[in-house]
């Protein structure tokens, strides 16, 4: 697969895509809440709904698999995984800090193309396998920052936070303790892609779905960095634990999250 063209061809969904959100800024989000702390705006349906369409179209024999529930499988191999918002608390508050997330997942799961794109910012990251990671069509790499005593890193808090605060505190003070300070933008597509650019050090959270992270994985493995489970063990789409590091701080990031 040409995986240029294929961004080529992803570019003008995700455009229009950010179009449609960000005409939500003077307008009614219409948020309601799934649960406690999770919350859908009708710019994540709008946004689902219109990629889910162009990427039928556009992609016809591959599978799709998005947030809000639009799936359907294909004959490719090739599966999209999509979120229409990551961050959508941010967004919904007016936060700048969300963005479009699409990977795309090769054979056997593995994840081999992304794309996140924050309208509100005007960036976007791109990937794939072996191609390099980009901001704006420029290269990026991780950072060279070889200690946590100097690393800037990003983290989140799952929906379910209330049920495990005690774990969630004491994790973030054993970081707190080692590490230069801490950021939560409230979307691990971007987190992740900053630490990609630099922008960031390191990143874990726990309870991440795929649609977090199959594009964001993508740009950091190209930007030089790493991604694993918390035990250091590969890194799996499908199990909700997320360490990514510029592979200098990883062994440093791995040994704290060992500590409960």
């Amino acid at each position: 697969m040409d995986y240029s063209e294929v961004l080529r061809r992803l570019d003008p969904i995700m455009d229009k895509a950010g179009e449609l959100i960000m005409a939500y800024q003077t307008k009614d989000k219409k948020i309601e809440y799934k649960d406690q702390v999770n919350l859908i705006t009708a710019a994540d349906r709008e946004s689902e709904v219109f990629i889910y369409g162009e990427l039928s179209r556009v992609f016809p024999a591959d599978s799709i698999l998005a947030e809000e529930g639009h799936k359907k499988e294909g004959s490719s191999g090739y599966t999209w995984v999509v979120d229409p918002i990551d961050g959508t608390t941010s967004f919904a508050h007016g936060f700048p800090f969300f963005c479009i997330s699409a990977g795309l997942l090769g054979p056997g799961n593995e994840a081999v193309l992304g794309y996140i794109f924050a309208p509100l910012l005007n960036e976007k990251f791109t990937a794939f396998q072996n191609g390099g990671a980009f901001l704006n069509g420029k290269p990026i790499h991780v950072s060279e920052v070889g200690a946590l005593s100097g690393a800037l890193i990003g983290t989140g808090f799952p929906y379910n936070r209330r049920t495990i605060m005690d774990r969630l505190l004491r994790r973030l003070a054993n970081f707190l303790y080692r590490v230069h300070d801490v950021r939560r933008t409230g979307s691990a597509a971007l987190d992740i892609s900053y630490v990609a650019c630099g922008r960031l050090d390191a990143y874990f959270e726990e309870g991440l779905q795929p649609w977090d992270v199959c594009a964001a994985q993508v740009v950091l493995q190209e930007a030089g960095g790493q991604i694993s489970k918390f035990n250091g063990d590969r890194f799996d789409l499908f199990v909700p634990e997320t360490a990514a590091s510029n592979r200098k701080l990883h062994a440093e990031l791995l040994e704290v999250l060992s500590k409960e």
